[in-house]
């Protein structure tokens, strides 16, 4: 039986875990939609080949930070890892889009300004990855204009030690020609994704430490990205 509000107008505790109910049960429907919609939409458009030894996640939570080249590199990221539920952290550009807001909501994803990681964004993803859950951050703070990587922004090495998580590298090649910034359709691509070995922020707080570590994220995830190419340039020979 749920509860009636309470005198001053609030409602009870039942009425509350109704709405928690439900909410959830919206949550688990959009998201089972959203991958759904991915595999429709872009298996016959892309190849999204997994390049790596690492056949599986490790448990618990975990901050996945890929490099950034297109607009499609968060569901291509889901696409190759299928098994595991992800949240994304998405800048405020995309994420406001009128006709898309309500839904990025009923995913779960986490809005941020470009080029930074506010504290009310950095307060509820730690708390899904002290929670076991699988968040994604793209260290760069913003879509590459050129393909190139940018700097690390800080904030990623503020997030892995607030949320006790590893922290996996993830490189992904070919999702600039699929769509690339500015473009207005999508083209067909090879898209390779690779996911490195997990690390841990273990230095003190700082600027400094935390501007280290998100530079060693950011260069493995070079490292990782490099292989990728030489992986497809030997393929295509």
């Amino acid at each position: 039986m749920v509860a009636r509000p309470t005198g001053d107008g609030a409602p009870g505790p039942g009425a509350i875990e109704l709405f928690g109910r439900w909410w959830r049960r919206l949550y688990e429907v959009g998201y089972l939609g959203l991958q759904g919609l991915t595999t429709l939409l872009f298996r016959p458009l892309f190849l999204v080949r997994r390049v790596g030894a690492r056949s599986a996640l490790p448990p618990g939570g975990l901050l996945l930070c890929p490099n950034h080249e297109s607009y499609l590199d968060p569901a291509l990221v889901q696409l190759a890892l299928p098994r595991r539920r992800l949240t994304f952290v998405m800048t405020n550009a995309f994420y406001g889009a009128p006709y898309v807001r309500a839904f990025f909501r009923l995913v779960g994803a986490i809005p941020v300004a470009p080029g930074r990681l506010a504290w009310d964004s950095v307060r509820r993803a730690a708390a899904l990855l002290r929670m076991g859950r699988a968040v994604v951050v793209f260290p760069e703070g913003r879509l590459s204009r050129t393909g190139e990587m940018g700097p690390a922004q800080r904030g990623v090495a503020v997030l892995a030690r607030a949320g006790h998580a590893q922290v996996l590298p993830v490189a992904i090649a070919g999702s600039r020609r699929a769509w690339p910034r500015g473009a207005h359709w999508l083209r067909r691509a090879n898209v390779r994704i690779a996911v490195g070995e997990p690390m841990r922020f273990d230095g003190p707080p700082g600027r400094d430490s935390e501007q280290a570590f998100a530079d060693e994220i950011l260069a493995r995830v070079s490292q990782l990205r490099l292989g990728l190419v030489d992986h497809a340039g030997r393929h295509a020979r």
